[in-house]
């Protein structure tokens, strides 16, 4: 049995490295475009911070780890076409063209930052961030840019304004939404906006960018509003799924074009299955088909479909949609529904939004951590959860991942016997103090 996966970074090496271990006798070839596999991409801002020095710590596992565990890594191979109906898959690589036969195949592209038309190609000051090639190019081009602009006020343009923020350089943010850290409610909007602006950030709001010009030392945005100098551009417009290769194959694709799996990912196509950036995932509480480009999501897709493609009855329907985010002196976290987007689906929900302590404050250095939850107006279990804080903020969203996993009510979550002790908590921890306050609809 042969097993081609096509993509060797997150979800694809997942996959491989999981399946060499259950299917011995499985010959298992990836397909990787590029000369690096398995790292950690997730860690790019930090590497442009320069918080970590070395890039090299990103690397997860080599290619010669890989081909040395038995699996056939073959780099600078970029597939052009597959013919899932014959099982053929066609590429170029350095000595030409390439076909493959396999048995099973598994999409993991992944997926590649959108890059709008521009009139300035200048590629030593307009940049995206996704690979570790990116990462140094943009780490050098921070070093010596005094004034960056970033367009898009998401998890990774908020990311690169910290990094920004970090190395002393001024900032400019452009975000085409209505406020930035969107896929957050309004509340921790407001708060992310205001640490910008406390660390002197200017931020454009409800702008769309228009053009990025060429301009004496450095480059001109223009957008619908205003005409900006600055030395150097990010673009974190998002991303889109690499899946132009499969063009009148028969798969199944989202609008987006990322391919549409179910929670064994399966694509409509026998045979054929996908994981990872380019695809979608199931969402735990709406059973909808999402696009979460998250590391999370595409490690955990490559784990269970590997042990599916080893005849195992796994399957991956638990994504919420969780994040965290560090945005200067503040952390922000996300899991399950926000309040904009239960609504969106017409569900009948009630709110909660409480301020109070990391721990008693009494003991030196307590500070504060807001907390929104959403429950069923009905039966009071929890949906959402979103926390803001200047430190022990972000980790406590794991307990809420959980809770809403196991489809626990309000209730019962302010009673779980969680640990005290004055350095850590309260004796209700502050997220079973927001639980407390969520009230049933009679």
């Amino acid at each position: 049995m042969t097993t081609i996966i096509i993509g060797g970074v997150a979800a694809g090496m997942s996959v491989a490295a999981k399946l060499r271990r259950e299917a011995k006798e499985e010959t298992i070839i990836v397909l990787e475009k590029m000369d690096v596999i398995s790292y950690g991409a997730c860690g790019l801002p930090y590497y442009v911070s320069q918080e970590n020095p070395d890039i090299t710590n990103m690397n997860i596992r080599s290619v010669k780890q890989m081909r040395d565990s038995g699996i056939d890594v073959r780099i600078f191979h970029e597939v052009t076409q597959l013919d899932p109906f014959n099982k053929i898959i066609h590429g170029v690589n350095p000595d030409g063209t390439f076909t493959l036969e396999y048995d099973r195949c598994v999409i993991a592209s992944g997926a590649s930052p959108i890059v709008p038309k521009l009139s300035s190609k200048n590629k030593e000051k307009i940049f995206t961030l996704k690979t570790l090639e990116d990462g140094e190019h943009l780490k050098q081009a921070y070093i010596k840019a005094q004034r960056i602009g970033i367009i898009g006020g998401g998890y990774i343009g908020l990311e690169l304004v910290e990094a920004a923020v970090h190395n002393h350089k001024e900032v400019v943010l452009i975000e085409k939404a209505d406020r930035v850290l969107h896929t957050f409610d309004e509340e921790f909007s407001k708060m992310a906006l205001e640490e910008l602006k406390s660390n002197h950030v200017e931020v454009y709001t409800s702008e769309s960018l228009v053009d990025i010009q060429d301009s004496e030392g450095g480059v001109k945005i223009i957008t619908d509003q205003r005409e900006l100098n600055v030395d150097i551009v990010v673009l974190a417009l998002g991303v889109r799924p690499n899946t132009q290769f499969l063009k009148d194959t028969g798969i199944a694709l989202a609008s987006n074009g990322a391919v549409l799996v179910d929670t064994k990912m399966r694509t409509n196509v026998e045979d054929v299955y996908s994981a990872g950036d380019c695809s979608v995932v199931t969402h735990m509480i709406t059973n909808e088909q999402k696009f979460l480009p998250l590391g999370t999501n595409a490690n955990k897709q490559g784990r269970n479909l590997a042990e599916v493609l080893a005849g195992e009855d796994s399957d991956y329907h638990m994504a919420l949609g969780s994040a965290m985010l560090r945005l200067c002196k503040m952390e922000f976290a996300k899991t399950g529904l926000s309040e904009q987007e239960a609504n969106a689906l017409n569900m009948d929900v009630v709110t909660t939004f409480v301020t109070s302590h990391d721990h008693p404050r009494y003991y030196p250095n307590a500070t504060d951590i807001h907390i929104k939850l959403v429950a069923d107006a009905k039966t009071g279990v929890l949906l959402g959860a979103q926390l803001a804080g200047e430190k022990n903020a972000a980790l406590r969203s794991h307990a809420y991942s959980v809770a809403i996993t196991a489809k626990m009510t309000a209730k019962m979550f302010a009673n779980l016997d969680l640990g005290y002790a004055p350095p850590f908590a309260t004796t209700y921890d502050v997220t079973q103090i927001a639980a407390q306050t969520i009230k049933v609809k009679p």
